[in-house]
């Protein structure tokens, strides 16, 4: 008798089980011959129909697919297992890189693979990696697009909340965690196929004042510091009413990631040239992967109803000017509307919406962006409908050290722990540890439009896993003196060796003569690493204007009923530059302030 693989055998005991749900509206017609000519055989439902003689059932439990599909992947990891197991697979085939070891902890399969057309890489929005797929291309962009088209658009039906939070990186799940928490009926959409948003991306750390690691550790630090530290990198232009709440809520911030069970660690040293160490940051990678493989559990456990593929494209209002819902445009559902007593924008920047930022800020026109595919502006287009006030679009955060030729966010933690930049001169052109929108304009004055970061072993000790990270990726050069590495990056030997040489002994001296660099963490001696970096759109700093409650503001300065905001979209508080830390730690404080308002409002209203 000839053995079943795996993948048959669950094949025939999912057709066995799921037939019934078939026989009413699904033939063999309609499933298995469907799909095993022409074109669409092609395509993942037409190999399971060749290959394994399966039919609509293998996947599909019922005849209809909901928007996030997350039935259907329950049946692919039944039959192959999960996104976890899958990692562990490849890890152990030897696969130098896996789409299912990611940063993105992606758990839905249908995120990249498609039953009825062509597959993509999810990972290849961002990288280049030739990880061939079958049934499948490269490359699905994500492009902006104008809502404005569904200005009239009738739903196809109705539906009911309490809140709805449109945006699933870490400020819309924070908020949907506390409501959820508060018994009320949420609903959170995110018009991407995963949730994280560029929050995934974070790479540096969480600023927060008083912290029990900064006190542990020695450092005294107060909220007016914080906010003149603010202050002096967003050269005065934050909103400081803002920038006030989020160093006062920080070590409540942190103290709820805590609860969640997360662990942070204080950096040592001071990042970005601010006064005293008060970023926290993790050993096991990067800030913003570690803190949504926390906040996303404690969000699903929490039982809000969390939905994928699930786009907002219009807020509802009634006469009186007041927010009472949204317009969805779901997936495989179609238009419908979701009625609420409030809503929550939670969407994130602008940063991927080439278009916009040009128009505001034509200089950084072409230049390429960090920032996570779905980044296209959307809650600003969808607040400015209902006549919300919208500033300073024109800026942008410009960050330093993408890895040339890629999209990829190198953190700056490499450089605050000691690295520093070259020019295609073997020369220092800038203080390395100068804000991030200083850096990318002088890199982008230099030869190439691009600078080498170099660090030696002593920063990788503090940052090894990020580092081991970068190698992996191909990132990385290496040498054991500074002449070799000038060779292998095509730099003037001498002049780079005399840089390194000048380096160590600034380090030495405690005093750097030549751009009065404050921290001089690494004495650049020993083995030495390189990656070439580019500057890129990290994200933004213009948007929504909203009160210290989070409630979305008119051009009057007057409350919007019904709306509110929090997270990357709620524009000033950055100022004119971020700073890095700030973005992370104003996830959970501003997400559990909008919660709280929204929850006092539909208290108010049932009193």
């Amino acid at each position: 008798m000839k053995t079943l693989s795996r993948l048959t055998l669950c094949a025939v005991l999912t057709l066995t089980s799921c037939s019934v749900a078939f026989s009413a509206g699904m033939s063999d017609v309609s499933g298995k011959a469907l799909y095993q000519t022409g074109k669409k055989a092609d395509y993942l439902a037409g190999y399971h129909g060749k290959a394994l003689g399966a039919d609509c059932a293998v996947c599909h439990p019922s005849q209809s697919v909901s928007d996030s599909e997350r039935e259907i992947d329950a049946n692919c990891q039944k039959c192959h297992g999960t996104y976890q197991q899958l990692g562990q697979k490849d890890k152990s085939n030897g696969k130098p890189i896996s789409a299912h070891q990611g940063h993105l902890s992606i758990s839905s399969c249908t995120t990249c693979h498609k039953g009825h057309e062509e597959s993509f890489a999810y990972c290849n929005n961002c990288h280049i990696f030739n990880m061939p797929m079958k049934f499948g291309r490269a490359k699905v962009p994500y492009a902006p697009e104008d809502l404005s088209f569904y200005r009239n658009a009738i739903p196809n039906r109705e539906e009911t909340a309490d809140i709805v939070i449109v945006g699933g990186g870490g400020a819309g799940m924070v908020a949907a965690i506390e409501l959820q928490k508060a018994g009320k009926k949420v609903v959170l959409l995110e018009k991407m196929p995963i949730l994280g948003g560029s929050s995934l991306l974070a790479t540096g750390g969480m600023n927060v004042v008083g912290s029990k690691p900064q006190k542990d550790s020695g450092v005294k630090d107060d909220v007016d510091t914080f906010v003149k530290d603010s202050l002096h990198l967003g050269k005065g232009k934050n909103d400081q009413d803002l920038i006030r709440i989020l160093g006062t809520n920080s070590n409540d911030a942190y103290e709820w990631f805590e609860s969640l069970g997360g662990q942070l660690e204080l950096q040592k040293g001071k990042t970005g040239g601010t006064t005293n160490p008060r970023q926290l940051y993790t050993k096991s990678g990067g800030i913003g992967r570690y803190m949504v493989e926390m906040i996303e559990p404690a969000l699903v456990k929490s039982g809000a109803d969390v939905r994928v593929n699930s786009k907002v494209v219009r807020l509802v209002h009634d006469k009186a000017g007041q927010v009472t819902g949204v317009i969805v445009k779901g997936k495989n559902s179609g238009l419908y509307q979701i009625n609420a007593k409030a809503v929550i924008l939670a969407t994130g920047s602008y940063a991927n919406n080439g278009a916009l930022v040009a128009k505001y800020n034509p200089q950084f026109e072409g230049i390429i962006t960090t920032a996570q595919p779905g980044s296209h502006g959307d809650g600003i287009a969808l607040a400015s409908e209902v006549g919300a006030q919208v500033n300073h679009l024109e800026r942008v955060q410009i960050h330093p050290n993408a890895a040339a030729g890629t999209t990829i966010m190198i953190t700056q933690a490499i450089r605050n722990n000691g690295g520093i930049l070259v020019n295609r001169s073997g020369k220092r052109f800038v203080d390395d540890q100068a804000a991030r929108n200083k850096l990318g304009p002088e890199i982008l004055k230099q030869q190439g439009g691009s600078a080498f970061l170099i660090y030696n072993d002593e920063v990788v000790e503090k940052r090894k896993k990020v580092h081991e990270g970068y190698v992996k990726l191909g990132f990385v050069k290496t040498a054991d003196t500074p002449e070799e590495l000038a060779k292998i990056l095509g730099l003037p030997e001498q002049e780079f060796a005399q840089t390194i040489k000048n380096y160590s002994s600034y380090h030495d001296q405690k005093s750097d003569p030549d751009f009065n660099r404050k921290e001089l963490m690494s004495s650049m001696r020993g083995r030495l690493y390189a990656i070439e970096v580019i500057p890129g759109i990290g994200g933004t700093l213009g948007g929504i204007k909203a009160n210290t409650s989070m409630q979305v503001l008119n051009n009057d300065g007057k409350v919007i009923p019904g709306l509110l905001a929090c997270g990357e979209v709620v524009g000033e508080w950055h100022g004119m530059d971020r700073y890095g830390g700030n973005a992370v730690t104003g996830n959970i404080v501003f997400g559990k302030i909008a919660a709280k308002t929204a929850l006092e409002q539909l208290n108010n209203e049932t009193n």
